[in-house]
């Protein structure tokens, strides 16, 4: 079962999107990844322990599937 996760950083602008995922999951190695330039969207084959960046960075488990709000 595979696991997405939403990382982002309050009031900032990801410049390298993906150096910032290298960060934050350093087991990162390619797994599918996209940007849209205030977060990341990456999914892994199993759940992952991120690196704590602080009270700034936020991981969440994002569910692809789930409705947005409008």
């Amino acid at each position: 079962m595979t696991t997405t996760y939403k990382v982002s950083m309050l009031g900032a602008s990801l410049a390298d999107p993906y150096v910032f995922l290298k960060a934050v999951f350093p087991q990162w190695n390619g797994e599918p990844a996209e940007s849209g330039g205030a977060n990341v969207l990456v999914t892994f084959d199993s759940p992952q322990t991120h690196v704590d960046l602080g009270p700034l960075v936020r991981v969440e488990v994002y569910d692809p599937n789930a409705p947005r709000l409008p």
